[in-house]
């Protein structure tokens, strides 16, 4: 509508020009009279106002025209952001519901958690009693076992003595592994055998083979000092090697049984887990899982393994035992007379022990004199310079052809050809009457030298137990003359251990005079003290230690009272027993 208005005026002043400027030319072509120029005045002003009206309507048309588009942006500026807002509180609603959906959700999530812990509660409480109850039956199961042994308990030093001073318990106890005293004989004999261990010596120094020999010499002294032949008849020492071979049975049994369900279990286990990663009838494969870890009851049930053990034996019996096989059966059937038990330690060692031995051999004694020690530096000093020399050319050493010899090779020779030691203890012997000389083992070879350092060893430590015994005796008789000083000071001496300035400790005796210390150590109690120590009246405290502690309960006592209270305590109980 604006462009149309404003081409109208284009055209419309276009067209008062043309008017103009053609009146005027004619105006001009003859003097205009008074009458034309007021009717061309007349036609502008009227051109004129025309003009402007069409301008003011144009203009009040522009500014409708504007007021309207106004109005239609501010409507649809105002519908845009109702529109906004609608929506904005339409996501704000739709957030509230949802929030209330969640909490909603929250509570009944919390109420269902709720209702689950008490029911955990429950269960707990009732495993709680539950265990409480297994407590306190294997406490009362544990009291009625302590009651029935009780019976056989050493409560008093006298009974200790009795049990253990006499010659049959202390053979019975200290001579031999697994033995037993003062109770019944115990019933599961394997577990001594169970936790049988060795440790290799990894020294740098190796033991000689007199050093081994030497130890060996004091374990069989050991045992003839402490062996008595009178208590250890053919009879008890049979019982007792039947009772250890028993024992090492019964755990060679056990240990087969457990590697047996060992075994078997991992072999069910595999089963399982082979079914379970096998293709479906899909024809897809699983998602493949890890093998569980096995159970560890198999560990604790010594039964099934005693009872599998036997199974084995009776399958087998040559896992268990060693047998003579020339001893053999007439049908060839049988494995022949068991000799013993196999040793799984040992059987496996060629030297019958649970680690190599390794036997140091000691250094031969230099007995060169200084002119042939330097000879010998010389000549070593020589060949080494020839053997650099002989290395320059060793290129050429190739084309050097080896004479050949007619001497056949002595393969046996060289195979036992032994080293020094072995040709000096070979040399002079016999193949044929000194067989067993020959034949005797690097680590059993002994020549006087030998005997002469056992000999030296014995008696060294023979000199030394001596000393030993003597030191022993002499603080025996030390404490003896301690005594005899105590009882000639007199049934009212007080011996007790102080510390000096230089914090040694020291003996000191104290006399005390019955009537007159009571009374001096009484004036410096209070009233209440006094009250408080005869209240202790009723507890019987027989050491130092034990009148100390109970002088603790005492308020206000210091250290010198204390310590004066003891000394005069046990002043009283010494006079008491010497009436």
């Amino acid at each position: 509508m604006i462009a149309q208005n404003s081409h109208f005026l284009r055209s419309l002043k276009q067209c008062l020009t043309s008017r103009c400027y053609s009146s005027t030319s004619q105006v001009l072509a003859s003097k205009p009279s008074k009458d034309l120029r007021l009717e061309v005045s007349n036609n502008y002003n009227k051109r004129r106002a025309t003009y402007n009206n069409a301008v003011g309507q144009l203009r009040k048309q522009y500014a409708n025209e504007v007021a309207k588009q106004r109005l239609t942006d501010e409507k649809a500026l105002a519908e845009k952001k109702a529109d906004e807002t609608r929506k904005r509180l339409e996501r704000q609603r739709v957030k509230n519901l949802r929030s209330v959906q969640n909490a909603m959700r929250h509570e009944e999530t919390r109420k269902n958690r709720a209702e689950e812990f008490e029911k955990e509660v429950q269960i707990s409480q009732v495993n709680r009693n539950e265990r409480l109850a297994r407590f306190d039956k294997a406490r009362r199961l544990v009291l009625q076992e302590l009651e029935e042994e009780s019976v056989h308990w050493l409560s008093t030093p006298e009974a200790v003595d009795a049990a253990l001073d006499g010659d049959a318990n202390v053979q019975q106890l200290w001579s031999r592994a697994g033995g037993f005293a003062g109770a019944p004989m115990p019933a599961e004999d394997a577990d001594f055998w169970r936790y049988e261990s060795h440790t290799w010596d990894m020294s740098r120094t190796y033991q000689s083979a007199r050093e081994k020999v030497m130890e060996e010499i004091e374990e069989l002294a050991y045992y003839d000092s402490n062996l008595d032949p009178k208590f250890w008849d053919e009879d008890k020492i049979q019982f007792q090697n039947e009772l250890e071979q028993k024992a090492k049975l019964r755990a060679l049994v056990r240990e087969e049984g457990r590697k047996s369900l060992l075994l078997k279990q991992r072999r069910m286990m595999q089963d399982t887990y082979a079914d379970k990663n096998s293709v479906g009838l899909d024809n897809m494969p699983p998602i493949p899982s890890p093998m569980p870890a096995p159970s560890l009851n198999v560990l604790a049930d010594y039964d099934a393994m005693e009872m599998e053990g036997a199974k084995i034996l009776e399958e087998d019996p040559s896992k268990f035992f060693v047998f003579d096989s020339n001893a053999k059966g007439e049908d060839g059937q049988s494995k022949g007379k068991p000799i013993r038990l196999r040793d799984p330690v040992r059987d496996s060692s060629e030297s019958g022990t649970p680690f190599p031995e390794l036997i140091g051999r000691l250094p031969k004694t230099d007995t060169r004199t200084e002119r042939e020690k330097k000879r010998q530096e010389r000549e070593e000093r020589m060949w080494a310079a020839a053997q650099q020399e002989v290395a320059s050319g060793v290129d050429f050493a190739a084309d050097d052809e080896l004479m050949p010899t007619d001497d056949p090779v002595d393969y046996d020779k060289l195979g036992n050809f032994g080293d020094e030691v072995d040709q000096a203890w070979e040399e002079g012997l016999d193949p044929q009457t000194d067989a067993d000389l020959l034949n005797t083992p690097r680590d059993q070879r002994f020549n006087d030298d030998d005997v002469e350092w056992m000999i030296e060893s014995i008696e060294k430590k023979i000199s030394s137990l001596e000393e030993i015994m003597k030191l022993e005796l002499a603080n025996n008789t030390s404490s003896v003359e301690k005594n005899e000083l105590e009882n000639a000071l007199g049934s009212k001496t007080v011996k007790t251990i102080k510390v000096d300035e230089r914090g040694r400790e020291y003996s000191s005796y104290e006399v005390f005079n019955g009537e007159e210390e009571a009374m001096s150590i009484i004036d410096t109690l209070s009233a209440e003290q006094i009250q408080a120590i005869e209240d202790l009246g009723s507890e019987e405290s027989t050491t130092e230690e034990e009148v100390k502690s109970a002088l603790s309960k005492v308020p206000g006592l210091s250290d010198e009272q204390v310590q004066s209270l003891v000394n005069l305590e046990m002043s009283l109980k010494s006079q008491n027993k010497a009436t």
